[in-house]
């Protein structure tokens, strides 16, 4: 005999719909081939820690695995959001990548923490033990992400650690990757660096700065540098980054110097990266053939070209991962096309970009300083100019020369930013210099002037003046310089 509750509850059973089974979560896989491809070296501009952070998380929703991608750079970073399915336009929603709001957001993050551990404290008795925890907490996770940091760079680099042209090394304490500009046998602790330098060292030479007073970050990663451990220690020790077993070293603003090599024979456009006269490694072959050029010209001019670097190396006892990278402008912008003119001139130094107008006027001119590339650097010397209005009035303006001739001028308001030094310069008997970044074809010409305005320029370095251009050679397709490789 079925009772009434009974029934009630048959229809209940029979009236609710069937429970759908638990969604499971598929995880993608990322190889260590796929990544090695999305990490390849580029050279776009790092990204920015949240950006980093963004990334990170949208590889754990997609992987189940968080990496650690804190050498990323913004291209990387485009190819890997696409990757895992996301738009590399949130890189830059919400405020990601604005210095301003994330320096505001890093600190507002650091405010809350102290603030929590603060209160924690002060909570309990065991409140200062708990604070204590959590501090450890965030250091053990800093190490941690650190070590797994260091397995990226030995497992997601350029090639397999441990392979030097593909052939296996078994044994090797340091290696040198299948890019290598200059494979050589593996250096030894203790041993001279592999290539000394046998040109004058950095101090006994005129210094070029390849980055011409710009903001410098470093985005070119160097190939090789596990070759040369004793070199990557040595110049973290000089930069108080001490290196300890199972323990890593991180140097930023490592000044270093960038030697061609003609007399390489492994590759005739190599460019080795040297601190003190050591090598910390070389260029990649393509970056090499891109730079060589540039690199040439100064050193042929009897200068040492130099640069800043960032150096990080973990020594994991058995053998030292290492990863440094060297602040360098795109090829085309680093020496400039023409000399400097002749008499006594002072370089104001780089700043924001400025149009000059009228430059169409003087296309005869312009055109016959376009490189073949389309884009080049060229130093100018700045002029004021008294213009006469209609109703009498007479109103200063800047005016801009190529090797004395006029090619344009500024604006009003842009030689307002700039008179004030133009006048100091010219009561001093120096002619102002500054760069100017030519774009253009046989069919037209732009020139963008880089030059700092009047309220940023220092009474130190109006003191110190003049401030004469770097003397180079003519611009040429080869120059002549003394060899620097030694087996």
């Amino acid at each position: 005999m079925t009772t009434s509750s009974n029934r009630r509850s048959t229809r209940k059973d029979a009236a609710r719909p069937s429970q759908p089974a638990r969604r499971q979560v598929v995880h993608q896989i990322i190889s260590d081939e796929a990544w090695r491809e999305l990490l390849a070296a580029d050279e776009t501009a790092p990204a920015s820690k949240f950006q980093r952070n963004f990334v990170r998380a949208a590889v754990a929703r997609a992987t189940g695995k968080r990496p650690s991608l804190m050498h990323l750079t913004l291209g990387q970073a485009a190819k890997v959001l696409e990757y895992v399915g996301q738009s590399p336009v949130k890189l830059t929603s919400g405020g990601r990548g604005v210095p301003g709001l994330e320096k505001a957001g890093t600190v507002a993050q650091w405010t809350l923490l102290g603030l929590l551990v603060v209160m924690v404290t002060v909570s309990s008795p065991a409140g200062f033990l708990l604070a204590a925890g959590i501090v450890g907490l965030m250091f053990l996770l800093r190490k941690r992400r650190r070590g797994r940091q260091a397995w990226e760079d030995a497992t997601w680099s350029g090639s397999p650690v441990g392979t030097v042209q593909g052939i296996a090394v078994p044994d090797a304490r340091i290696e040198a990757p299948a890019n290598h500009a200059a494979p050589q046998p593996a250096a030894v602790e203790g041993q001279a660096p592999i290539s000394p330098v046998t040109r004058p060292v950095i101090s006994g030479q005129g210094l070029y700065r390849v980055s011409l007073g710009r903001s410098e970050w470093p985005n070119v990663d160097v190939v090789g540098e596990h070759a040369y451990s004793t070199a990557i220690k040595a110049s973290l020790r000089a930069s108080k980054g001490p290196m300890a077993v199972a323990r890593d070293g991180e140097a930023e603003g490592v000044r270093v110097e960038l030697v061609a090599e003609p007399d390489n024979p492994f590759d005739q456009n190599a460019v080795s990266v040297r601190w003190r006269n050591q090598v910390l490694g070389y260029l990649s072959r393509e970056d090499a053939i891109r730079y060589a050029q540039p690199i040439r010209r100064i050193i042929a001019s009897g200068l040492a070209a130099a640069a800043t670097a960032r150096i990080w190396a973990y020594d994991g006892g058995d053998r030292l991962q290492a990863r440094v990278t060297v602040a360098l402008p795109e090829p085309e912008l680093i020496a400039p096309l023409n000399e400097a003119p002749a008499g006594v001139t002072t370089l104001v130094p780089w700043g924001s970009a400025i149009q000059v107008l009228k430059e169409e006027d003087h296309f005869d001119i312009l055109c016959n300083h376009v490189p073949p590339e389309g884009v080049g650097l060229l130093l100018v010397s700045l002029h004021e100019v008294i213009r006469t209005l209609r109703n009498g009035t007479e109103r200063p303006f800047i005016e801009v020369r190529l090797d004395g001739e006029r090619v344009g001028e500024l604006s009003n308001v842009t030689s307002s930013h700039l008179l004030p030094l133009l006048e100091h310069t010219e009561t001093v008997g120096e002619t102002a210099l500054a760069y100017a970044k030519i774009t253009g074809s046989a069919l037209a010409a732009q020139l963008v002037l880089h030059a700092a305005k009047a309220t940023e320029i220092s009474n130190d370095w109006l003191s110190e003046g003049p401030h004469p251009a770097p003397k180079l050679v003519p611009w040429a397709t080869g120059y002549d310089v003394p060899p620097a490789y030694a087996t």
